[in-house]
Parts: structure tokens; C-alpha cells; sequence
């Protein structure tokens, strides 16, 4: 996997929890529950869950993702992005499985792989390019999770977006193999929920960790 993902992934698939315990975790929003280590001099975050599998293939699968993410600096966001722009989100995109059709794989829940997954697509109305300009005036961002009728999945170290949310991305290009082939076009964003700030009316960028002003930020990116 390419350096600008820093992301080690694990999945684990699981079937059963009812859908009315799972439906109330996905609209609350997964929670970014991490920890921090130190591996030599890098800092990295971890994320993990307890999961159990169930033979019943008429329950829900659920999907959790366990990753590894290194703690990126906002040198390291802008030298591994390709793009950073500021936008309004557009649209969220309904949820679907990497198959050809956008559904759940013909084949039992045990028989479920690393390479079976869950993503939702947001559209971005970019307002202005701060590195890298393209031609496009929208931009297609990929994250990993969500649900699919009653299946679904939830990765702790994706960025989460709302609607009409204003918005600063650093985006890289998406080099995993189960999800970079699937149309349409998109970016990533890098360094995992590191890379979205939510801009705010008083003109502060609140990221992940921290808040600072929009000036503050911009300063730190170099076109």
C-alpha cells in the first residue's frame, strides 16, 4: 500500500448484533476511539475492536476495521497529499459493497475476506484549490464504512461528513486494491481523519485533535 495512506488494515468480519443496537451506533457516528503508541520515534494511533463471528447467514454482517495509523505532522499532510482543497459538501452518496453492482457478495459470511468492503462516496463542491488545482469543480471523496440495507461497516480512523459541511481536505490518491478500480474517479483522505478540518464560521479549522484559525492552517500548506 502506498506510504500516503499510512494506514495498516485488519478487517474482521462479524454477523450478529441486532440491527436496532447497529443502526443506533451508525447514526451516531463511530466513535474514534485511539490510542496512542510510540513504535522507535513514530507515533502512531491504534484502533481495535472485539468482534465474534456468526454462521447464521440470515443476520446482519457487520465489518469492523482495525488499523494502525501513523501521527501525521501538517508537513506530512501537505508532502503526502496530491490535492488540498476547501469546499461544501455536496452530496453523500449511499452507501454500497466493492462488487460490480453495488451489493452484497453472493457467496456465506464465513467465506468473507479483506477484500469485502463497505464505502460511501461524498461529493465536494470545491470553492478553491490551495495545492495542485484540477480542472473538475467537484471533487469525489471515498471513505471506507457504512450500511447497506441491514449490513454494514464501521472503520474508527475514517473522516466523517455531513451535510452542506464546510470543509479544508488534504486528498491522495486511493491505492487500495479493493476499493482504487471502483468507479467513479476519487481521492482519499490522507493520513485517515487526520486530513479534514471542519472550517467554521468564526474562521477556525477544527480537525481530529485540535482547533486552530483558518489563517493559521493555510500558512502551513505549500502550494
Amino acid at each position: 500500500m502506498n506510504i500516503r495512506n499510512c494506514t495498516k488494515h485488519g478487517i474482521v468480519v462479524l454477523g450478529v448484533i441486532t440491527f436496532l443496537m447497529l443502526s443506533t451506533f451508525m447514526l451516531s457516528g463511530f466513535s474514534q476511539n485511539v490510542i496512542r503508541n510510540t513504535v522507535g520515534q513514530t507515533d502512531y494511533f491504534e484502533s481495535s475492536s472485539k468482534i465474534e463471528l456468526s454462521n447464521d447467514d440470515n443476520e446482519p454482517i457487520i465489518i469492523v476495521v482495525s488499523e494502525s495509523v501513523i501521527k501525521y505532522t501538517y508537513e506530512d499532510l501537505n508532502k503526502y497529499s496530491d490535492t488540498v482543497l476547501i469546499g461544501t459538501v455536496k452530496e453523500i452518496f449511499p452507501s454500497k459493497w466493492n462488487t460490480n453492482d453495488g451489493k452484497k457478495p453472493n457467496k456465506p459470511a464465513v467465506e468473507f475476506d479483506s477484500d469485502d468492503l463497505i464505502y460511501t462516496d461524498v461529493v465536494i463542491d470545491v470553492t478553491r484549490y490551495i495545492k495542485n488545482p484540477l480542472s473538475s469543480n467537484e471533487v469525489v471523496v471515498r471513505v471506507m464504512g457504512g450500511v447497506v440495507e441491514k449490513d454494514s461497516m464501521a472503520d474508527d480512523s475514517a473522516s466523517y461528513f455531513k451535510p452542506d459541511e464546510n470543509v479544508l481536505l488534504y486528498l491522495s490518491e486511493d491505492t487500495y486494491p479493493p476499493l482504487k478500480n471502483v468507479d467513479p474517479d476519487h481521492f482519499v483522505v490522507t493520513g485517515s481523519f487526520q486530513g479534514k478540518f471542519s472550517l467554521t464560521d468564526d474562521r477556525n479549522a477544527v480537525g481530529w485533535d485540535k482547533t486552530i484559525s483558518q489563517e493559521e492552517l493555510l500558512s502551513k500548506i505549500e502550494c
